[in-house]
């Protein structure tokens, strides 16, 4: 059992204590967010501190962290928070729900997975993956860091997905198939051949965009 401080102070914060309260041997004990955001001393009953004060109301050694939870900047924003909390001396928790079924040969910390997922055996999970409920991760699948899953995504066996990338709900990638860092496939999106880093499909009919993810970024994509 850990203390846990959650990094955030909306919508998905919000989900992230319901789950952890109902199927974690965790506590949450306060959430941080930029002292830019932070509107409240208080969030879900709990207090919540600027991350630039985190160290004087909960010190390393006394808590773990887990998120940010969002996609912010094409998942940039918790990559970095992610780096430099652990620059100041954190370490992160984990939630994987009961409800999954999880073979996965590796699990980074600071992943967030939720209800119904089926992760098959040799699966490898880098840090800071959020995956959201429903979906399918092939055997042999490989998930880079810092990436985000929606829902009813499906990996087949052996695909290998580059850090930071963004998959809409419905997303299917065939088996074997490298798709590069930092790449958006909108929903529905279904793809069968290698994809280079930062490459946009917006939906199940369409091409890879002509113009890169980090124009998705630049929009403050959340």
């Amino acid at each position: 059992m850990a203390d846990i401080v959650v990094f955030g102070a909306g919508q998905i914060a919000e989900v992230a204590k319901v789950y952890l309260d109902a199927h974690s041997s965790d506590r949450i004990v306060g959430f941080t967010v930029d002292a830019t955001y932070r509107k409240s001393d208080t969030f879900q009953g709990l207090p919540l501190v600027a991350w630039e004060e985190l160290e004087r109301h909960f010190p390393p050694g006394s808590v773990k962290l887990l998120g940010p939870l969002s996609y912010r900047k094409l998942n940039e924003f918790r990559r970095d928070r992610y780096l430099e909390g652990k620059a100041r001396g954190y370490a992160f928790a984990s939630f994987i729900h009961p409800a999954s079924q999880v073979y996965a040969s590796e699990i980074g910390e600071n992943c967030f997975i939720l209800e119904a997922n089926v992760i098959q055996p040799f699966v490898r999970i880098g840090v800071s993956v959020m995956m959201w409920s429903g979906n399918h991760i092939g055997h042999h699948a490989q998930i880079g860091d810092y990436c985000f899953i929606s829902t009813h995504v499906g990996l087949g066996s052996g695909v290998r997905l580059g850090e930071r990338c963004f998959l809409s709900g419905k997303v299917g990638i065939d088996s074997g198939v490298e798709i590069g860092a930092a790449c958006f496939l909108g929903g529905g999106a279904v793809i069968k051949k290698k994809l280079p880093p930062e490459s946009v499909v917006p939906g199940p009919e369409d091409a890879v965009a002509s113009y890169p993810s980090s124009r998705i970024k630049r929009l403050d994509f959340r």
